[in-house]
């Protein structure tokens, strides 16, 4: 075991230490850099270093290191009391100040962020495709999975930020889809064209590419180094693997009201006794009463997510109201607020994620776990972005309107595993739909799902939805839709 864990950091360095070698001029790639592209691509190193490069650009504070996730993203579905100053920048996430200079600043950047590294993907895709003296079948397959999984994910979080809300105008334009290895500008297109006629499509190519090669379907996670050294195909955590893709497949059915497909994707992960064996539910008894090394962010059952070596900064810097860090940002709940949302406080991730501060709440999932630098955990610094409780949310919703019983005992398998109880056959729709959105809540708080799922549902986030003050923020487009950066207006005029 202090062997696998310390091969976990050496490759993650590794990781690191290759793209900063061999990919800082990749990072910076532009359609012209035609010289780049042939060194970076002379050898089947540079390919996985550049795929390792647009995976640590995700890692950047202003994509999933922060603003995707815990920071701006959670704040604009009210997950923190922000105070009452427009001086606050966090003030401004939680009240969509979107024309906002500094706003406005924060939303520009994660566009550039998301399309550079769409652009990147892109160039791997087709240096993939020409490089058969440099690549196997195997590695050429693999590749190409990853990173047409990479693109939808992508261009799916900027279809829903800037795109509509789908179940209200499905057909109103969007989001433009690079698919091309070139910079132009690309027309926006309607929701539906991106959804149908190219996140589907990639995903799918992704699905039958790693299908064939990934060894996640046979051998699990890998999480631990291989002894030749060979370590491109492992980690499969840290990768957009094929169960991933197939959870990313069943989120965009979801988006887009297609429950029966939707439906389809999840099942294929629940049924699947290699997903249950490989990702298994977190363990109780290694989670509760272990003050040492809590595995607080449930790695075991995360299909996708990114090694952070930064994450130990989080909690310092935003959420320790005892000793804030030099953001002098807290991020806290307000009064009473994080009661009412565990109101049975058994909930596992209750006990494990949330400290008491007098009246209010800490929130300590990405609090620093006490290891040996050479013997570092896993969950130590991993930052779960796809769980496999999410398969179980898609199929409870998909089917409710069909089958209650079968809806009931998908959500029931991860309340069992959150120690809470069961629904039972007197729940009614109202009940059930209430359940299954504070899942949400509790299971994905600090991930940047939640805006998500109030905009899916073009939700009024009333008093209990609000941990940022007490009030209903109605349901709008000027809440739900983030309107296109200045640059990309002014490239279409």
């Amino acid at each position: 075991m202090m062997k696998l864990l310390y091969s976990l950091k050496v490759v993650s360095m590794l990781l690191l230490l290759t793209c900063v070698a061999a990919c800082s001029d990749w990072l910076g790639y532009t359609p012209k850099d035609k010289s780049t592209a042939e060194q970076q691509f002379s050898s089947r190193d540079g390919f996985y270093s550049a795929v390792n490069g647009v995976y640590n650009r995700l890692l950047s504070r202003t994509l999933y290191g922060q603003n995707l996730t815990y920071g701006m993203l959670d704040i604009m579905s009210k997950r923190y009391n922000t105070g009452s100053s427009r001086d606050n920048l966090n003030y401004r996430y939680a009240n969509y100040l979107y024309t906002d200079a500094s706003v406005r600043n924060s939303i520009d950047a994660i566009w550039r962020q998301s399309y550079a590294a769409i652009l990147n993907a892109n160039v791997i895709l087709q240096e993939a495709d020409k490089r058969t003296d440099v690549l196997n079948e195997t590695d050429r397959l693999l590749i190409r999975g990853d990173v047409l999984a990479l693109r939808a994910f992508l261009h799916f979080d900027m279809l829903r930020l800037f795109g509509p809300v789908y179940a209200l105008n499905p057909e109103a334009v969007s989001i433009p889809y690079n698919d091309q290895a070139s910079g132009q500008t690309y027309e926006l297109l309607p929701a539906k064209t991106v959804i149908y006629e190219h996140l589907i499509p990639d995903l799918e190519q992704a699905e039958e590419c790693l299908k064939q090669v990934d060894p996640v379907r046979k051998e699990g996670a890998l999480a631990s180094n291989n002894e030749d050294g060979d370590n491109y195909r492992r980690y499969r955590q840290l990768r957009l693997n094929y169960y991933a893709v197939l959870l990313l497949k069943a989120r965009v059915y979801l988006w887009a009201g297609d429950g029966e497909h939707a439906l389809t994707e999840a099942r294929k992960l629940i049924d699947d006794e290699n997903v249950q064996s490989s990702f298994p539910f977190v363990d109780s008894d290694r989670l509760l009463g272990n003050t040492k090394d809590p595995d607080r962010v449930f790695s075991s059952e995360a299909l996708f997510g990114l090694y952070d070596a930064q994450r130990e900064d989080i909690y310092p810097d935003y959420f320790d109201s005892a000793n804030l860090g030099p953001s002098n940002s807290l991020l806290q709940p307000r009064s009473g607020y994080i009661n009412d949302v565990f109101a049975n406080q058994a909930d596992y991730r209750f006990q494990s994620q949330w400290r008491a501060m007098g009246s209010l709440f800490d929130f300590v999932k990405y609090k620093r776990i006490e290891y040996n630098q050479n013997n570092i955990p896993f969950h130590a610094l991993f930052r779960p972005l796809m769980r496999l409780t999410e398969a179980y949310y898609i199929a409870a919703e998909a089917v409710w309107k069909t089958d209650q019983a079968a809806a009931r005992r998908y959500l029931n398998n991860v309340l069992r595993a959150r120690g809470l109880s069961e629904l039972t056959d007197a729940a009614s729709a109202a009940q059930f739909a209430e359940t299954l959105r504070l899942e949400y809540v509790r299971e994905m708080w600090g991930e940047g799902q939640i805006f998500y799922l109030f905009k899916r549902h073009y939700l009024r986030i009333t008093g209990n939805y609000n941990g940022d003050n007490a009030n209903t923020v109605g349901a709008s487009n000027r809440v739900y839709v983030l309107p296109l950066p200045t640059s990309e207006q002014e490239n279409r005029q």
